[in-house]
Order: C-alpha cells, then sequence, then structure tokens
C-alpha cells in the first residue's frame, strides 16, 4: 500500500515535465560569450531587432497558447540592438559605435500563477515576477510614427492598467508615477 501512495504523489510532478516548452535551451550561465544572431535563430529564440521581433513568432504563440490553458510554459528572449547613426550627432555616434550590436537575453517562465523574467546584465542577476501578461494593441498615435499598428504584450501587476497609463508613467518626471512593467514582446506593423 505505501508504494502505491508513493505512485499516486508522482504523478503530478511528472505531468508538469510535459507542459513545458519542446525547445530545449542551452542554460543561461552557459550561453557563450560570442553567441550570435545565426545562433540565437537555430536555437529557437524569440527575437527582437530593435524592438521588433523579428524571428520566433511560432515559438511566442505556442507559449501563448500554454499559458491561456493554465500550463507552465518558458521562453528565450533576446534583443538585438544595431546602431545606424541616424539621429544622433556625429560626435557621439563616434563615442558609442563600438559598444554595437547590443545583445540582451531574458528567460520568461510562467508556472501556472505568476510570470518570472530573469536575465544577468554586467554580471548581476535579475529576476522579476508579476501576475499578469497584458496585451496592448495601438494604432500609430501621430501622423510622424514609422508605423501604423503595434502590439505589445507587457508584464504587469495591476491587470485594470492601460498602456496610456504605462507611457505616461515612463515620460513623466512626476516620482511615483512611474508603473512597475517589463515589456517581453512587440510587434510593429511599418507603413508601407
Amino acid at each position: 500500500m505505501k508504494y502505491f501512495i508513493i505512485f499516486l504523489m508522482l504523478i503530478p510532478t511528472s505531468c508538469k515535465v510535459g507542459a513545458k516548452n519542446t525547445i530545449d535551451y542551452i542554460p543561461y550561465a552557459e550561453i557563450p560569450r560570442n553567441y550570435s544572431l545565426d545562433d540565437e535563430k537555430n536555437d529557437g529564440l524569440i527575437i527582437y531587432e530593435n524592438g521588433n521581433i523579428t524571428s520566433g513568432q511560432i515559438v511566442w504563440d505556442e507559449f501563448l497558447e500554454k499559458i491561456e490553458q493554465g500550463n507552465s510554459a518558458e521562453v528565450r528572449l533576446a534583443f538585438y540592438y544595431t546602431l545606424d547613426g541616424q539621429n544622433i550627432s556625429p560626435e557621439h555616434y563616434e563615442e558609442i559605435k563600438n559598444d554595437y550590436p547590443l545583445l540582451f537575453i531574458q528567460d520568461l517562465f510562467f508556472n501556472g500563477e505568476i510570470y518570472t523574467l530573469y536575465y544577468i546584465e554586467d554580471g548581476n542577476e535579475f529576476k522579476f515576477n508579476y501576475k499578469y501578461l497584458k496585451r496592448f494593441n495601438e494604432t500609430s498615435p501621430r501622423e510622424t510614427a514609422t508605423y501604423i499598428e503595434s502590439v505589445r504584450y507587457v508584464l504587469v501587476n495591476d491587470n485594470n492598467v492601460t498602456w496610456e497609463q504605462i507611457f505616461f508613467g515612463m515620460i513623466s518626471s512626476r516620482i511615483g508615477d512611474g508603473i512597475d512593467h517589463k515589456t517581453v514582446y512587440s510587434k510593429y506593423i511599418n507603413k508601407d
């Protein structure tokens, strides 16, 4: 009878394994320093180049399906930035051009209840927990914008917060206006 009880206790633990992503990422601590954009694409990362998703949309959609069903899931996000010299003074461009391209890699986990965003930057570990992953759709707010529509997924702890409130908090100079959030997905539909 004792064996039967132990077996039943193991079943829920083994079921959680099936809910994980099918992609087997390199452990975060073992990501090589020379990890390239091609490596990221081959390893199934969700890639954002200069703020816009360029690879891994299917992986993101699968992640969303799992979390919508309440299953645990994880994805690895790669934010890749280049410098083109536009909208920057020539002097400042010369100062910072050797710092580019920049690559930031983050792991996003959902355990069925809480979202956790994890990354290492400049040798420091960062781990943030959030209750909600909210989707925000926006049409271009200005004629001068280069896009006509955007979609964002943002981690927040207030399910009633709007994108306008988050954005206002980012540009406000008043202490206390900022709203704790992390953008983990962005897609811009550009003008033709």
